[in-house]
């Protein structure tokens, strides 16, 4: 399914529009610009704010030459706007004075939820509700980052453990032949990389309070991601240059997001905000050096670029383990080299995390 939102301004985007966006793989496209040639499965989602005559006339005009479904969005005090999605047909109208967590419980409703992946028969069933589970408390934290609401830490809490008995049950192999079914490559590699660092935690015999925390920081990592459009983090195609440096602004996202969240462990929040810094200052956002960089963050350091290399995209193909540790080993003086060589040794042991992800 391909979601497009349109407006009379895209510069006037509503926040409900750009929540939509972090959470759905949406395309924003000013109304003037919309034309029949989208995909067969393609939903339109109409924001009705300063729609004009000559507006609804272009849109009367599309729905004449194409059948694509409608949904608008409208103040339900305003007659007009109530009207003019009417005499459209749109099959639903939301109401954009609610809150973002509403609408985007309403669009679920009516189109769907990303975040549940498509697991069918391919896993036990074990497996498979733990995935289930851990793809629901992620997008319960992106709405959370989204809203500015708390972050459902007991949820968080509860999907962790889950997690854990579930790799322990049944493997890492197991748990990351599971999560690269998610059809979101956002997703998966969240969830790859939980599964990493709880398992290497767990291998290197940290405290029980240090592995709830790093698989804590496994899991949200990335947040800052949420404050990036799904249709630049799901690209099936390489990144342009201004993509590629939007994205490396999500620790500084995860940052604003975390800022004042007491509730969140400070190991925590570093995790999210310097899982990219390298211990000879190359790194970002902060740029930090050696002793600057705590011993959990250069775990997840080390999982994250490991789950990004050995995932497949539509624009690469996955490296095997002893490729992807080529290329870490071969970035001296960036990476704990310690910590690097018993992660090595620990996945080479077993070829665990070679992915069979297929590009979509």
């Amino acid at each position: 399914m391909k979601i497009v939102l349109t407006i009379t301004d895209a510069k006037k985007a509503s926040r409900h529009f750009l929540g939509i966006a972090s959470t759905y793989p949406a395309k924003l496209i000013e109304i003037s610009d919309l034309t029949p040639r989208l995909p067969d499965n393609t939903i339109i989602l109409v924001d009705f704010l300063g729609a004009t005559s000559a507006v609804i006339t272009h849109l009367k005009e599309l729905r004449e030459r194409s059948n694509y479904p409608l949904i608008g969005f409208a103040d339900p005090k305003n007659r007009q706007q109530i009207m003019q999605a009417r005499e459209l047909g749109c099959r639903d109208i939301i109401d954009r004075t609610e809150q973002l967590d509403s609408v985007l419980l309403k669009l679920r409703k009516l189109i769907g939820d990303y975040a549940r992946p498509k697991l069918l028969n391919r896993c036990s069933p074990r497996m498979a509700e733990t995935v289930t589970s851990a793809c629901s408390t992620y997008s319960q934290v992106s709405s959370a980052a989204l809203t500015g609401g708390p972050l459902p830490l007991a949820k968080l809490k509860t999907s962790i453990d889950h997690i854990t008995n579930t790799i322990e049950a049944e493997g890492l192999n197991a748990w990351l032949s599971a999560v690269e079914l998610h059809h979101s490559h956002t997703f998966c590699h969240t969830l790859m990389v939980a599964g990493h660092v709880t398992n290497f935690a767990r291998l290197l015999g940290l405290s029980k309070e240090e592995k709830s925390i790093l698989s804590l920081g496994g899991l949200v990592h990335d947040l800052g991601k949420v404050k990036i459009p799904l249709s630049i983090l799901d690209k099936p195609g390489k990144l342009t240059a201004t993509e590629r440096e939007l994205i490396n602004r999500h620790p500084v996202f995860s940052r604003e997001i975390l800022k004042d969240n007491t509730a969140v462990p400070a190991e925590v929040y570093d995790i999210a905000v310097s899982h990219h810094e390298c211990l000879d200052g190359s790194g970002y956002p902060d740029g930090l050096k050696a002793s600057e960089i705590s011993e959990l963050v250069r775990i997840t350091t080390i999982c994250d670029i490991y789950s990004a290399l050995t995932e497949k995209r539509a624009y690469k193909d996955a490296m095997s383990p002893r490729q992807a540790f080529a290329i870490m080993l071969d970035m001296k003086g960036k990476l704990d080299d310690g910590l690097l060589r018993k992660f090595r040794d620990a996945v080479l042991s077993t070829e665990l995390g070679q992915l069979r992800r297929a590009a979509t």
